[in-house]
């Protein structure tokens, strides 16, 4: 009797294991069809055009301290210094998410775009088989002008060709949770119908506001900061830069704002963590981080972590 207990225990419980996986294989089954319905997405952006700048030599020039200082394209988390691409993350459970190739190398994924390819991606974060890009910051760029956007593509397509294959993204399951549930694409973070500002560059709020589109990706529309959507789980919780004296950057001065950004170091003494690409922004030049102050100063103060 006790032998036929035991045999029925075990029954009992490999069944139950079977039902357990098939439960988990269902799950994730559901995960991934919501997961890729979201990825192969059709939408539609407002049709635009850049007059693009082949070989302008001082557009390359102006291209090169945005992308380099200000836009963070040859990020090592992004595109890569060669611009060639690369994962900007590839671990489980997240998976692999790949950053293409935008050099004219073989494996480009912009290497015969147009003028009105340029626009989709940068203004409105849509490839051009239109589907929404997942993991790339357009919602950062809309504030630029088309001449800067232009001399920042004239810079790139000067650079060397790369040769490499661009990867597509493989999500395991924490990613494919992320992919389905998580706003993780700038287009439905864009306002579309929005007309970059015709702003002279100087340092003041106004021309502040136009370098500041790239701090919202972080820290959110009203730069009180929060997780960043879709960033990597080991990231602290972006900053509030917003005025707000308890929680924010109210009670900082010029300096202190300026030696966070150039040394990574909070007036407390602390360290910027290096999800805040610092070492990037430490070049940018005297007027646009003074610009940049000026405007967050103007900004509504907020409590830390309501983006």
């Amino acid at each position: 009797m006790a032998e036929k207990k035991k045999s029925r225990l075990k029954k009992l419980v490999l069944v139950g294991g079977v039902g357990f996986v098939g439960l988990l294989a269902l799950g994730y089954g559901g995960l991934y069809v919501a997961a890729q319905a979201q990825l192969n997405r059709d939408v539609t952006a407002p049709e635009g055009d850049l007059a693009l700048r082949d070989g302008d030599k001082d557009a390359i020039a102006r291209g090169e301290y945005l992308v380099k200082h200000v836009m963070g394209c040859g990020h090592n988390d992004c595109h890569r210094a060669d611009f060639g691409g690369g994962p900007v993350m590839d671990q489980q459970p997240i998976g692999r998410v790949y950053a293409p190739n935008i050099t004219a190398g073989e494996g480009s994924v912009t290497k015969d775009y147009t003028g009105k390819d340029w626009a989709r991606i940068l203004r409105h974060g849509v490839k051009k088989n239109g589907k929404r890009a997942l993991v790339m910051p357009s919602e950062d760029y809309v504030t630029f002008s088309d001449s800067d956007l232009a001399a920042a593509i004239a810079y790139i397509k000067a650079q060397p060709p790369v040769n490499r294959e661009s990867l597509a993204h493989s999500l395991g399951p924490i990613g494919l949770l992320i992919a389905a549930t998580e706003p993780v694409y700038a287009f439905d973070k864009i306002d579309h119908n929005h007309k970059p500002a015709e702003v002279k560059r100087g340092a003041n709020k106004e021309w502040g506001q136009v370098m500041a589109g790239t701090c919202k990706g972080c820290h959110g529309e009203g730069y009180s900061g929060g997780k960043v959507p879709g960033g990597d789980p080991s990231w602290p919780a972006a900053r509030n830069i917003s005025p707000d004296e308890a929680t924010g950057i109210g009670k900082w001065t010029f300096d202190q704002f300026e030696a966070a950004v150039r040394k990574g170091q909070r007036p407390d003494g602390s360290t910027l963590h290096d999800a805040m690409p610092w070492k990037m922004y430490q070049g940018m030049d005297d007027v646009d981080l003074k610009a940049l102050w000026e405007y967050l100063r103007t900004v509504p103060a907020k409590p830390a972590g309501g983006r």
